[in-house]
């Protein structure tokens, strides 16, 4: 159940390009590590990469005959809210077999009901449903968009899977990238869709048709909408924390030694990992096993972003909820292995602007699929819902009239956003970023709806709000590329539409960010942590990193051939790597060098031809 591939070609006989969707599924091996299987019919062809939970090793592509033709379906992720479903299905007098999991299930749902059913299911999923009654590719995707599903046009069709390398696996398929795909790529403006030249993806909580006249249709089957908030404080606290241990309950693994949580001592982390402890205890299925990261040889620094060490939050939450707990200890080098560079961009198949801390969390997820994992809870979400993010709590950039982590770095002196202060002079005027974060900020923002009481600060924080709720997606790529399946309890539609409407200022009642997911999990966690301001994860203040950074740099400048050198500001990069001073003081000019080293990978290993 973790990865998807598909084909639809009514010019060609796909049964006779079976290895074509078998090289397709492949790419996926990391996501599944159980297992390959493909379908191939006359004009469309189904694969997935299968990953077992809970010792379910359920048949996909799951083929169910419906009259003359099949249904053929694939699920990749979590659907929960199933039993509902079944239960309709059997009151509808359809009976399943007795093995059926997600994946029979939605196909037992699809010829009953069409694709009317899908948005009951919540959790983190995407589904592609081929019809041979009507010669239909279905593709679809949870609520919040927890699972990704990519498509670009053929020649004479489509394909799609759940991450941008299947597509690129495909011999018709080429990886260039023009201007607006490199600015989504690298700009702050969120979220990442296709980049590459042609790639789409269908959206969250969106079911997109594909039939014989060669039309995608779309369709959108839900989105938060602003409403009155009529709950009182206590009531509020009472629902939020009733809805938030409903989704822990749904989304654990019947087999607690599957089971990780990413505990960062966190509000976020730490409530899940109270619930997800709390309902073990109380259902005797055992104790909780948890993973907190850690820099070694790194003293911790506050910054802007970072207000206290994780590690010793981390390790009190776990004595307090009584979980197996282990500091994950980074060295330095480890994030600096070239392997480990090339291992974290095919997570993503980007760069990421943030390396440093992205790729910790890709080693400590890493080490725990060597463990024997298969599912790591994470307290994703929180930020987003709970107005816990560093620009809910600054002024000046809530009412920067642009997106508030795009006025964070400029701030700071990044003028065109976190990372991109090393692009020359033809490469900034092609990509264009002041006017792209103008146009996409005034089309984001006219989307929201606002309440006829509210005044002009509470529209601000709802504009805020909305762009959370709607710009910032999950991203499970690390996650994945070590064959774990991430389940964020926090990402339920029916929480996230009831704490989009929560006043601000019942969100803040307490002193402190994300004081109603606070109040809602009091009782479970040390008030130490209860107190403790968001910060943001590690990254580390070894001197080895910088130096790392600037040999790496040393490089890509002594390399006539180095393919960045065709974006890159080279005289300005000189400059940078000059000052080993400069690179271990200032983070901005030590993000611009981790972004452009990312480019230079990427845009060699992935081949990538550049149109701007």
């Amino acid at each position: 159940m973790s990865g998807l591939v598909g084909w639809i070609d009514f010019d060609r006989d796909l049964r006779r390009h079976r290895p074509v969707v078998t090289a397709m599924a492949s790419t996926l091996a990391q996501r599944g590590p159980d297992g390959e299987a493909v379908w191939t019919g006359e004009h469309a062809a189904l694969g997935v990469r299968l990953l077992h939970i809970d010792g379910v090793a359920e048949e996909q592509p799951y083929v169910l005959p419906a009259g003359e033709h099949d249904i053929v379906a694939c699920v990749t992720g979590w659907p929960t809210g199933t039993e509902a479903v079944r239960a309709d299905l059997a009151a509808a007098g359809v009976r399943l077999p007795a093995s059926a999991g997600p994946t029979a299930l939605v196909a037992y749902a699809y010829r009953e009901w069409g694709a009317d059913f899908l948005p009951r299911l919540t959790g983190a999923w995407a589904v592609a449903i081929w019809d041979g009654r009507t010669e239909e590719m279905v593709l679809a995707r949870d609520h919040l968009g927890g699972q990704p599903l990519y498509w670009t046009r053929t020649s004479t069709g489509m394909v799609f899977g759940s991450e941008r390398k299947v597509l690129l696996a495909h011999p018709e398929v080429d990886p260039v990238v023009d201007a607006a795909g490199l600015r989504e790529a690298v700009s702050q403006a969120l979220p990442h869709g296709g980049i590459f030249s042609g790639f789409d993806r269908v959206g969250a909580a969106e079911i997109a048709r594909w039939g014989r006249d060669g039309r995608l249709r779309r369709h959108k089957y839900w989105s938060i909408s602003t409403q009155p908030h009529t709950d009182d404080y206590d009531t509020t606290v009472a629902t939020v924390r009733e809805i938030l241990a409903r989704s822990v309950e749904e989304n654990l693994t019947d087999d607690p030694s599957q089971l990780l949580v990413m505990l960062s001592g966190g509000a976020d982390s730490s409530a899940v990992a109270g619930l997800a402890a709390d309902s073990l205890a109380r259902s005797q299925r055992g104790s909780l096993r948890a993973f907190t990261i850690e820099f070694k040889s790194s003293e911790f620094r506050a910054d802007v972003m970072r207000s206290t060490h994780d590690t010793p939050f981390a390790q009190e939450v776990a004595t307090h909820i009584g979980a197996d707990h282990t500091v994950l200890e980074l060295e330095t080098g480890d994030i600096l292995d070239p392997i480990v560079r090339v291992g974290m961009l095919k997570s993503k198949d980007f760069p990421t602007r943030q390396y440093d801390m992205d790729t910790a969390q890709y080693l400590t997820v890493q080490a725990a699929a060597q463990e024997g994992r298969r599912v790591v809870f994470a307290g994703y979400g929180g930020d987003k819902y709970f107005q816990g993010a560093t620009w809910f709590t600054h002024k000046d950039l809530v009412l920067s009239g642009t997106f508030p982590w795009v006025a964070l770095a400029q701030k700071f002196g990044a003028k065109n956003g976190f990372g991109t202060g090393l692009f020359h002079a033809d490469a900034l005027a092609a990509l264009g970023f002041q006017e792209y974060y103008r146009d996409v900020y005034a089309t984001a923002v006219a989307e929201v709806e606002y309440l006829p009481h509210e005044d002009e600060w509470q529209r601000h924080m709802r504009r805020v709000a909305y762009l959370m709720n709607t710009r910032f997606g999950i991203d499970a790529g690390s996650y994945s590329a070590a064959g774990l399946q991430l389940r964020t309890p926090i990402n339920h539609p029916e929480l996230v539409q009831y704490a989009y409407n929560i006043p601000n200022e019942m969100h803040n009642r307490r002193g402190i960010e994300k004081g109603i997911l606070r109040a809602a999990v009091a009782d479970l966690l040390p008030q130490s942590v209860l107190d403790r301001h968001r910060s943001a994860s590690p990254v580390s203040n070894h001197p080895d990193y910088p130096a790392g950074l600037q040999r790496a740099m040393k490089a890509v400048l002594a390399d006539p051939q180095a393919p960045v050198r065709q974006i890159l500001d080279v005289e300005a990069a000189g400059q940078v790597v000059a000052s080993l001073e400069r690179l271990t003081k200032d983070r901005m000019a030590r993000a611009d060098v981790e972004l452009m080293l990312q480019l230079n990978l990427w845009l060699d290993h992935y081949r990538v031809r550049l149109a701007l």
